[in-house]
């Protein structure tokens, strides 16, 4: 999968059957194999938006590219 025209999101469907419709992602998490780990510490992410050097939005992801050389994001 992908997200070029011949692999793109219009046809996940062929490789995986539930992404179709409003089922877009490829990945699949089976509820019944997932379990609650109350070890794990919550997870925060931060930056520093003056560090973003540049933001592309093409309408399917979004892109950052930082100048992290102060270690802020």
């Amino acid at each position: 999968w992908g997200y070029d025209g011949d692999n793109g999101p219009d046809q996940w469907h062929k490789n995986y059957p539930f992404a179709k419709g409003r089922h877009q992602s490829p990945i699949e998490i089976n509820n019944k194999e997932v379990h609650y780990d109350s070890s794990l510490l919550p997870w925060f992410a931060s930056y520093d938006p003056g560090a973003a050097k540049t933001i592309l939005n093409n309408g399917k992801t979004c892109r950052v590219v930082f100048d992290d050389s102060f270690d802020r994001s």
